[in-house]
């Protein structure tokens, strides 16, 4: 009787250790695909970003990144030069990437490569027009930013609209400017030539006066109309769209008496720098705290 009941204490110690050790490998097995997952996604750049959101806005789309409510600081991205919609959906999840903390929502303007100067300015109107009334993020707290084309394209967006803030980083502020400057670069006359081209038949074909058309097209002959806090980026070394183009909107700012503008000039940047890293980011960072006021800014 004794020894049946040692044996009996011993069977279920041991089956309590076999329980323990089921479940201790259980767990081991668990943490070691997830490590194995976040590994694979760090290794091949997989994004942790969750899967994006979309809304189709007349010829194009927005793909947002975050949580969409009035009550939600919003940054609307627009790409420049002749983009996918691959390289859009990129820099919505970027963006959320390093700015999504700060408690942004990130709103990338996807739109068509084959529309003309004027459709692309009024299409960022239209869909920034759509995002605000929609409440989409909160309209109070929201920010345009753009590079290059995009930029361009920000700050006239900036002048057509009541938004508060927009970011320009290496934009052409000087349409006529551009294009004289561009005849002397293929490169950059391939991607701006198809808008003149495609100008010059608008306004032929109205009767316009091609002077007047490509000053109110022109940032620069617009800087009255910009009422928002603007931050303009430009390298100094930036031979695709050289620096007077933020350095002159930037002193007709000053002559109008603007006082909520920035401009970051980059000693040793080219065209087409990052604003997500370095210290344009930390001067992006800082800009968006100071004027949009986060209350979580870190």
């Amino acid at each position: 009787m004794y020894r049946l009941r040692t044996l009996r204490r011993v069977k279920g110690r041991l089956k309590i250790r076999i329980h323990r050790l089921l479940v201790v490998i259980l767990l081991s097995s668990i943490i070691f695909v997830a490590v194995l997952m976040l590994f694979t996604m760090i290794t091949f750049g997989v994004s942790t970003i969750p899967k994006f959101q979309e809304e189709t806005v007349g010829v194009g789309r927005l793909i947002i990144c975050g949580r969409k409510s009035d009550s939600t600081p919003g940054l609307i991205i627009i790409h420049g030069g002749r983009a996918s919609s691959e390289v859009a959906v990129e820099y919505c999840r970027s963006f959320y990437d390093k700015l999504g903390g700060l408690g942004f929502t990130i709103i990338s303007i996807d739109y068509p490569d084959n529309l003309t100067l004027i459709d692309e300015v009024n299409y960022v109107v239209q869909a920034f027009e759509y995002i605000e009334a929609r409440h989409l993020v909160d309209y109070e707290r929201t920010c345009l930013i753009g590079a290059s084309r995009g930029g361009y394209l920000a700050l006239m967006a900036g002048a057509m609209t009541s938004v508060k803030c927009v970011v320009a980083a290496y934009a052409p502020t000087d349409l006529d400017a551009l294009f004289n400057h561009a005849r002397k670069e293929p490169g950059l006359w391939a991607e701006w030539g198809r808008y003149y081209t495609s100008l010059m038949r608008y306004i032929e074909g109205n009767g316009l006066n091609k002077t007047l058309v490509i000053r109110e097209l022109s940032p620069l002959n617009n800087a009255g109309k910009i009422k928002g806090n603007v931050l303009l980026m430009h390298g100094l070394r930036d031979e695709t769209i050289p620096p007077e183009h933020s350095v002159l909107l930037g002193e007709a700012f000053q002559k109008l008496g603007k006082k909520n503008y920035v401009v970051k000039l980059y000693e040793g940047e080219t065209h087409g720098f990052s604003l997500l890293k370095g210290k344009p980011y930390e001067d992006l960072k800082e800009f968006l705290q100071r004027f949009l006021e986060l209350e979580n800014y870190q």
